[in-house]
């Protein structure tokens, strides 16, 4: 018994003796720390400390100046923090760098750095700091030309707003072909007077006025209320008249007695009668040619969507959901946008005045090119005189043989302006897109606006000469892509697209061609006859 109590305050004795003498690091006491640090080299890696001593100690210069000493004056300003010294301390613990691994010493365990290695890591990690440094340097120059680019653009386009204000637009008739003037416009028009410009550009040559505008969207307003009316009566109308509700469940059930019949007899009967069907060569061209009347006719709305007979006016029922695609990040456009209804009304007028067209997909693009630079009834004007000319009037009207003129045209010059890409992209791949919109889809919107001051100025030859500089611009990008990298590619151009770069690829492209010019070249191009209709009319 006496052994087993000795024993007990033997190891009691024990523990305390290790707890006093401050094995824990967390015990030990301050003072012993400031001795270690003072009279060994500390280690500290990603904050961590090691209270060993170092072994290896070199005698040189240059190995003490490899150890930096933590102190405040050497913490970095915005490592500094107000407060007692020993928050100070702790904060410096958790900082870690990519010094504490090339400037600091190794710990204990490990061999020490040699003179060479310690001045080798110390010149990589100054050469480090050096291409960060120069990195910013760059990229903060090129903020600084950046922004000294847009003021000398603002400030040429205020000097050529006055200019035009001034000098040109008073006297149009007579500085509209100076030299000066288009110098001026080939280098873009200030926004201030675009529109004004635009106007006087397109002419109105239909003599359309503010008061048909207005006519013409009081009539599409009506339109589109009696045929909202005429079809919600028509329904009605067929739901009371046909009582396809109340016979639903005995059509079904009749059905399904007659499905179990056929089947039953179509197993008896497959070894005695051949099997019909309806032939493979029969396609939904011919499907639609086969005699309607032998089907019997269902009156309800949801079988018989086409309640109405379809005319060109009422396509002004399927503006709406085209207008919501129309610039969609401006956000101005969709259903509940400022220029929602500006726009609906304009695409509205135009289908009351040409009946005959009807509202086309890509009309949209054009109309908010157009709000966006003038007030409504003169955007109309516009709109409808624009829509007049040879290349557009071609194409909404589906004119095939027109179209297949400028198509070959358009080949002939490519073949010799850009042969390698002549085989490389079909022009039916964007050429379509670009023509409908007049490039405001493909195009950021910037560059839209100065491809559309010289397509006003040229007419629409020009748009055959921008299609040839944008690839003439990015046919080093096409080369290194495949068929369907360039059609997606073409379809939505880069949004960083250089106005200045396109205009110069622009220049650089020949629009004639054994001495012809490209209304030459489509005027004389042959048709041909062996095309069908579905094929002359997507061209």
């Amino acid at each position: 018994m006496f052994l087993l109590m000795h024993r007990d305050q033997l190891t009691f004795s024990a523990l305390g003796f290790i707890l006093l003498i401050g094995v824990f690091p967390w015990k030990s006491s301050t003072s012993k720390t400031q001795e270690s640090t003072t009279t060994g080299v500390t280690w500290r890696l990603f904050g961590s400390k090691s209270t060993n001593n170092l072994s290896v100690k070199t005698g040189s210069e240059s190995q003490k100046s490899l150890t930096p000493v933590s102190s405040a004056a050497n913490t970095p300003h915005h490592h500094k923090r107000q407060g007692s010294s020993a928050s100070e301390k702790q904060f410096e613990d958790l900082v870690a760098s990519s010094i504490a691994l090339i400037q600091h010493d190794r710990p204990s365990n490990l061999p020490a750095k040699c003179s060479e290695e310690a001045m080798r890591h110390r010149l990589e990690h100054a050469r480090m700091v050096q291409a960060a440094r120069r990195r910013v340097e760059r990229e903060a120059a090129a903020r600084l030309a950046r922004v000294h680019h847009a003021l000398r653009h603002e400030e040429r386009l205020a000097t050529h707003a006055h200019e035009w204000s001034r000098t040109i637009l008073p006297d149009w008739h007579n500085m509209k072909n100076a030299k000066r003037t288009l110098e001026l416009w080939w280098s873009g028009l200030p926004p201030s007077i675009r529109g004004k410009v635009w106007q006087l550009a397109i002419e109105n040559k239909l003599k359309i006025s503010p008061e048909m505008y207005k006519d013409f969207v009081a009539k599409a307003k009506q339109k589109l209320l009696e045929a909202q009316q005429r079809r919600k009566k028509l329904k009605l109308k067929n739901r009371e008249a046909c009582g396809c509700q109340d016979k639903e469940k005995n059509d079904s059930d009749r059905e399904s007695k007659e499905d179990k019949e056929v089947t039953e007899k179509s197993t008896t009967e497959d070894d005695e009668k051949p099997r019909l069907g309806m032939p493979r060569n029969f396609s939904e061209q011919n499907l639609k040619s086969l005699n309607v009347e032998s089907c019997p006719k269902k009156c309800c709305s949801k079988s018989n969507p086409n309640l109405l007979e379809y005319n060109d006016e009422c396509s002004m029922e399927l503006i709406q959901l085209d207008i919501a695609r129309t610039f969609p990040h401006l956000c101005i456009f969709q259903p509940g946008g400022p220029y929602f209804d500006v726009l609906h009304e304009l695409l509205a007028a135009y289908v009351c005045y040409r009946p005959d067209i009807g509202y086309i997909q890509g009309m949209s693009f054009i109309a908010a090119v157009l709000i966006l630079n003038m007030e409504a009834p003169q955007a109309f004007v516009c709109f409808a005189n624009l829509l007049d000319g040879p290349v557009l009037r071609a194409a909404f009207t589906r004119d095939g043989a027109a179209m297949q003129r400028l198509w070959k045209a358009y080949g002939r010059l490519l073949r010799y302006n850009l042969p390698a890409l002549a085989e490389l992209v079909a022009p039916e791949l964007y050429l379509v897109e670009w023509l409908y919109t007049a490039f405001a889809k493909a195009m950021p919107l910037d560059a839209a606006c100065r491809v559309w001051d010289v397509f006003l100025r040229d007419g629409d030859t020009f748009l055959f000469n921008a299609a040839l500089g944008i690839l003439h611009l990015y046919q080093d990008e096409l080369k290194d892509m495949d068929f369907i990298a360039a059609a997606q590619f073409l379809t939505k151009l880069p949004e960083d697209l250089d106005p200045e770069a396109l205009f110069k690829s622009i220049s650089s492209i020949t629009m004639t061609l054994d001495g012809m010019s490209f209304e030459e070249l489509a005027s004389c191009c042959e048709l041909e006859t062996t095309l069908d209709d579905d094929v002359t009319v997507r061209l």
